[in-house]
């Protein structure tokens, strides 16, 4: 608490817009004794003020203008930035700020303000739940978590990434074909509500397809087969994990994100001692105190990683199997 006896003072990064997100964190927070503010950067260039300064040792002096949250209402306030004790780099918006014709002084103010905010997140000495350095080299970025997570004792899908048709169907078997998935986030439609599941192409499909392959690097891997699916909530040292039954439906049974709430049941579970301690070590390399992961448990029993998305939705699963998400954020921040 650096000296201090006052409450500790978490501060979230993200966009207001983005509200739905960390709101539900706010209560079980509060509860437990902890002022939780926000810094939306981009408030910068017209409603806050940021301010930055080196000492002699090498330690940020200044302070921010955020909004807090006073009986679950955001307040405007400035904090001194010697008073942050967890920061916690959430999500920005996607959207731009300015329009494309934007003047030369607003795009340069942007800029700047951009910078700004990358020289704060950088130099902020305080505990972390996610850094946003942490978070860019994770998302999107599959293969490298397959990596860490392969060094961490966890199964993953054989997987390749490649735009060489010959290796694309050297890598594809006749019986099942390949798994094809995105390897980032692009929004294929204004409102950001259309987007592109996994699926399954047949051998011969893809071997029709040499123009496509070669057009684009395609994600692929072999397809595992399902007992049930799940999502995992790791918080701090907790794993919080929702069984999907993905199989039970159709719609579902190659990507559970179609949802068949009615048909796939959602159940709380404990998963075994030996995997939340491979899926532990593994959030430890990363970086990362808080994720979403996807797992795949085989016919056999074998559970196989997927990904870890460090904003990942948790809502659905809160309310299906009744996982205490919140408190278990309340829980980590309080402890860090």
């Amino acid at each position: 608490m650096k000296g201090r006896t006052l409450v500790k003072n978490v501060l979230f990064v993200a966009s207001l817009s983005e509200r739905y997100y960390y709101d539900a964190f706010v209560a079980p927070c509060i509860e437990v004794g902890l002022c939780v503010y926000v810094f939306d950067p981009g408030r910068i260039l017209d409603q806050a003020v940021i301010h930055m300064a080196l000492d002699d040792s090498g330690s940020v002096l200044g302070f921010i203008d955020v909004l807090k949250y006073v009986e679950q209402e955001l307040v405007e306030a400035r904090l001194q930035i010697r008073d942050i004790d967890v920061a916690w780099y959430i999500r920005e918006s996607s959207d731009d700020a300015r329009e494309a014709d934007a003047s030369l002084e607003i795009r340069f103010a942007e800029n700047e303000s951009r910078c700004a905010f990358l020289s704060f997140v950088s130099v902020l000495d305080c505990k972390w739940v996610n850094r946003k350095e942490s978070i860019v080299r994770v998302s999107s970025n599959k293969l490298y978590q397959q990596q860490i997570a392969q060094r961490c004792g966890l199964k993953t899908p054989q997987t390749i990434i490649s735009n060489d048709p010959e290796s694309v169907m050297a890598f594809s078997t006749k019986e099942n074909g390949l798994l094809l998935k995105t390897l980032g986030y692009m929004k294929l439609d204004a409102a950001g509500n259309d987007f592109l599941y996994s699926e399954r192409f047949s051998h011969e499909e893809l071997l029709n397809s040499p123009d496509a392959i070669q057009a684009c690097p395609l994600f692929a891997q072999q397809y595992v087969e399902k007992r049930y699916e799940y999502r995992v909530m790791v918080i701090g040292n907790q794993v919080l994990a929702c069984r999907i039954d993905s199989q039970a439906s159709s719609m579902t049974r190659t990507d559970w994100r179609h949802y068949d709430f009615d048909n796939v049941e959602h159940i709380r579970v404990e998963l075994p001692i030996i995997v939340q301690k491979h899926l532990l070590r593994f959030m430890r390399k990363i970086e990362l105190n808080y994720g979403a992961i996807d797992l795949i448990e085989m016919p056999n029993g074998e559970y196989v990683f997927l990904e870890v998305n460090p904003c990942g939705q948790w809502g659905w699963i809160e309310h299906y199997a009744e996982l205490s998400i919140p408190q278990a954020v309340a829980s980590m921040l309080k402890s860090l």
